[in-house]
């Protein structure tokens, strides 16, 4: 298909790793793609690990599988929370399962993982995580970017360069298989995600309840 055709969502939650979020964001803008991040709330700030700041154009329940052409999955440690957001494991896996291309990198395997895309396939990952992929099923390579049909996998911030290259040569060398009367569009008067910020976030735990054991990430805007 081509690029300007080409459908993205590239996904965000607290405690990603700044480069695998904006690297591949601005690299497919770069390249004419329609690029949208997805978070549980498009409401709510997401911190990265080192506090810089994200909010989502689109809320997970504002977005189909079937809209999407590709979906991007930074690591850091936001897989982690990833995977306490059942919709959005479940739209990871719709769109790989329609046949649309799924990225991960770095701890992003924990995803596949989840999402029971692993099994049986050529999949990398950071290696710290790789016995989680291993277990899932996936037959590890540790190699800079691994191509297995539609799912690409990367390890580490260094590789992003062939991550990217892989993601936009994959696109360009496929056909669209999302409905085609289908676009990825942003919320009018929302704001777009944007690179540009003031103030750093800060990432806090918060308990689900007084007493609660049950602790969330969320991001407030620092000073």
């Amino acid at each position: 298909m081509k690029l300007q055709d080409a459908q993205v969502v590239v996904l965000a939650e607290n405690q990603y790793q700044e480069l695998e979020l904006w690297y591949p964001l601005l690299r497919l803008r770069e390249a004419g793609c329609n690029v949208l991040t997805v978070a549980p709330s498009a409401d709510q700030l997401y911190g990265s690990k080192l506090g810089y700041p994200v909010k989502a154009d689109l809320a997970i329940n504002e977005v189909d599988a079937s809209q999407v052409d590709a979906i991007v999955i930074p690591g850091g440690f936001a897989p982690e929370n990833f995977r306490r957001t059942p919709a959005i494991v479940n739209l990871v896996k719709k769109v790989h399962d329609q046949g649309s291309l799924v990225a991960a990198i770095c701890h992003a395997g924990w995803m596949l993982a989840s999402a029971g895309l692993a099994k049986d396939r050529n999949v990398t990952c950071v290696a710290i995580i790789k016995d989680d992929v291993i277990n899932a099923g996936g037959k590890y390579v540790d190699q800079p970017v691994v191509r297995d049909g539609n799912l690409i996998t990367s390890r580490l911030p260094g590789d992003l360069p062939v991550f990217c290259k892989a993601i936009v040569e994959y696109i360009e060398e496929n056909p669209s298989k999302r409905d085609p009367s289908k676009k990825l569009s942003a919320v009018a008067g929302r704001p777009r995600t944007s690179a540009a910020y003031a103030r750093p976030a800060r990432v806090i735990q918060t308990a689900g309840g007084k007493a609660s054991a049950n602790y969330r990430m969320h991001a407030v805007e620092g000073k």
